[in-house]
């Protein structure tokens, strides 16, 4: 019954981070400015929030209720941060900067980035909350054991999309690139962040 738990949980986690967000646009620009790698590492530290907000829902189903305040920080929280990422990414250098930077720097910088993305995104934490409520329809996730399956599904489904993105963006590089050509990546990027804090805007206060 925990591995089903963990498939299912796994399962919705992979769908659920298909979708166009902070993180995995992170993960595409780490790959295709940098290598796979980078990208992986983003992804990564993407991931470990799934652990985290996974874990603070199953503290109690009254959570959200008794912590509204944390959600609207969130979502305003949001708004400063993408359009901080974005104005960073229009004036940064594609790769040269970064060449300067060590190794372990660099990986550090991958990771941090798609972990302080992941936990700012305000919509994970309601959203693990709502399926543990469905998934308690179907099944019993009160052991020890069966709580473990939920929180590692939650993380690992997140980290397989993000890893598959890594992955096709590095398979499609060039293509990728062709396409972009007479626009860069990093520009794109922050294009692409500042439409995302307006979208958050609208979402706040309309």
């Amino acid at each position: 019954m925990d591995l089903i738990i963990f498939l299912v949980v796994a399962a919705i986690s992979f769908a659920g981070s298909i979708h166009i967000g902070a993180v995995n646009l992170a993960v595409v620009q780490a790959t295709l400015n940098r290598n796979i790698s980078a990208g992986i590492l983003v992804a990564f530290g993407g991931s470990i929030p799934e652990f985290i907000y996974s874990f603070i829902a199953l503290k109690g189903v009254f959570f959200l209720k008794d912590n509204q305040f944390l959600l609207s920080w969130l979502n305003l929280l949001i708004i400063p941060f993408f359009l901080l990422m974005g104005v960073v990414y229009l004036f940064q250098k594609e790769s040269a900067n970064a060449d300067k930077i060590p190794l372990m720097g660099r990986n550090k910088l991958n990771f941090l980035k798609g972990f302080s993305l992941g936990m700012l995104n305000p919509q994970l934490l309601p959203f693990w909350f709502f399926i543990l409520v469905f998934l308690g329809k179907y099944f019993s996730i009160n052991d020890l054991s069966a709580k473990y399956a939920f929180v590692l599904g939650t993380g690992i489904g997140a980290f397989a999309i993000l890893a598959l993105f890594a992955y096709l963006a590095n398979q499609y590089k060039s293509y990728i690139n062709q396409l972009l050509r007479n626009l860069s990546v990093n520009r794109l990027m922050g294009y692409l962040f500042i439409s995302l804090a307006l979208m958050q805007i609208i979402k706040v206060f309309a």
